[in-house]
């Protein structure tokens, strides 16, 4: 994807359905000889009229793939035993590999379940999901969705509830009420509001999710997701052996099993997406379908998952995939705005930090890292050596840069309602003489970014503005960047994008 001069946030539908040999599903080797697992990756590629191939499950081998057919869309289907910290990271290099510039080459999602069964259910989701309900351990921009409830991050024991056509209100956890703590509101609200949306902080790990200030957790085990009061806390934190889990696993559903806990409510009807803005560690499967993503991709109704495959601490990923996806106020798929959001933190790690695009992390944490991981450490010393003052900024956009997963079909979409909080900003593509152009009307003042997925892949594009226009943008052969756009109620811009 070339980098043209001048960059943008929330995108239109126009991008729709792959063409022909844009969609690859690649089906793990071992996967490819199973005719149940074959499917799954068979029936993604002919949803999307694209093709299907097997995988040897290595990064050099998706690379190879991935330059011989240059897919702009991408699924990897393998069991949960392929999907490791480590792979999740291989396939973050890989898809940015395929050309020599800089950006992500194509919009990819892993395709996974506790049985082939489970994962086809995501491969034949098609009916996209325009999100009404919601259920967060943080706070979200409510007025995005119908009802939620907001178990706050940022004081014990507050809560926000929005009712259908009500104003949200705030209120405060009773512990003479409900001495197992937050959670089991959270369970309460699950099981009678079948929320389509959770997007989570606080601590968290592969098998776990804690409520704030750890009042109660949800623990995954047999694909259930098992309801712990904050008493039953210390114990199965001692099960986990560390913040990192150092325990085993078959140990730790014993004791699960030994707690006859309650669990949510599970739907195979249901469709839902989950977004762990700030939560270690939920994003990694760890090999095995006892993992909190495994089972809410399996179990939960879960189709998309975006979360982090190690302890997260600078949060550019995370919380600005969230961000970025509530801003664009349904103009954005989720996919997209994880996508675009992993563009905007390399456009801002080139042009803050030049030359720390060349440097991977590749560890489980970041103490590791700072440590043992020779090719961080000497890129780091490289740039220090060159001027670089090595910040906490250049080392946190490298970390999650390759640290962060999406799970799911990556053309599937879910976002919120469009027409609920409409953007400051209507956009419209029209494709006239070779060229596509962008018009943009201000519904009101508007000054901020703006990144959209181009409705076609465009071979060396090049952008150009009406004159007077304030923008800074780039385009690339997917997407155009918009960094920053201004513009007064009632004003049209034109941009123009055309390709080689």
């Amino acid at each position: 994807m070339k980098k043209s001069t001048l960059f943008f946030s929330c995108s239109v539908a126009l991008a729709g359905s792959a063409f022909s040999a844009e969609y690859l599903a690649l089906v793990e080797k071992t996967c490819a000889a199973d005719p149940a697992w074959q499917s799954v990756g068979d029936t993604l590629a002919k949803n999307h009229s694209g093709e299907c191939k097997a995988w040897d499950g290595t990064e050099s081998g998706l690379l190879a793939l991935l330059k011989e057919h240059k897919p702009r869309y991408l699924a990897i289907v393998a069991k949960p035993d392929t999907f490791y910290a480590g792979t999740v990271r291989g396939i973050n290099r890989a898809t940015r590999s395929v050309d020599e510039d800089p950006w992500t080459d194509c919009r990819w999602g892993l395709i996974t379940g506790r049985t082939a069964e489970d994962a086809m259910k995501l491969a034949k989701t098609t009916e996209p999901l325009v999100i009404q309900r919601a259920l967060c351990t943080t706070g979200i921009d409510l007025g995005l969705v119908d009802s939620a409830l907001v178990l706050s991050d940022g004081g014990k024991g507050g809560f926000t509830l929005k009712n259908p056509g009500e104003a949200p209100k705030q209120d405060k956890w009773s512990e003479e009420k409900e001495p197992s703590g937050t959670v089991t509101m959270f369970a309460d609200y699950w099981n009678q509001n079948d929320p389509q949306l959770v997007v989570s902080s606080s601590h968290a790990t592969q098998f776990n999710l804690e409520m704030p200030f750890g009042l109660g957790l949800l623990a995954s085990h047999n694909g259930q997701f098992h309801v712990l009061t904050q008493q039953q806390r210390n114990t199965f934190a001692k099960f986990l052996g560390g913040a990192m889990f150092t325990g085993e696993v078959e140990e730790l559903g014993k004791w699960i099993d030994s707690t006859k806990a309650p669990t949510l409510k599970l739907s195979d009807s249901a469709s839902r997406v989950w977004v762990a803005s700030g939560n270690c560690l939920i994003g990694d499967a760890r090999g095995t379908s006892e993992s909190m993503v495994v089972t809410a991709l399996s179990s939960a109704g879960f189709k998309q998952f975006v979360g982090y495959v190690v302890p997260t601490w600078f949060g550019r990923g995370g919380w600005g995939t969230s961000g970025l996806w509530q801003a664009s106020r349904g103009g954005l798929s989720l996919s997209e705005a994880y996508f675009l959001n992993q563009q905007a933190l390399i456009d801002e790690t080139i042009t803050r930090f030049p030359g720390a695009d060349k440097v991977n992390f590749n560890s489980d944490d970041i103490e590791e890292g700072m440590k043992k991981d020779r090719h961080f450490i000497m890129g780091l010393n490289q740039l220090h050596a060159q001027g670089m003052k090595v910040e906490k900024d250049v080392v946190g956009l490298i970390h999650d840069r390759d640290v962060i997963a999406f799970w799911g079909d990556p053309l599937w979409e879910a976002r919120y309602d469009a027409k609920r909080k409409p953007h400051a900003l209507e956009s419209s593509w029209k494709e006239k003489d070779g060229k596509w152009v962008l018009t943009l009307t201000a519904r009101e003042d508007y000054s901020g970014n703006y990144p959209l997925w181009l409705p076609k892949r465009l071979n060396a594009p090049k952008l150009s503005k009406a004159d007077g226009a304030e923008l800074d943008a780039f385009v690339a052969d997917d997407f155009l960047m918009i960094r920053k756009v201004t513009m007064k109620k009632g004003a049209t811009i034109d941009l123009e994008i055309t390709g080689a």
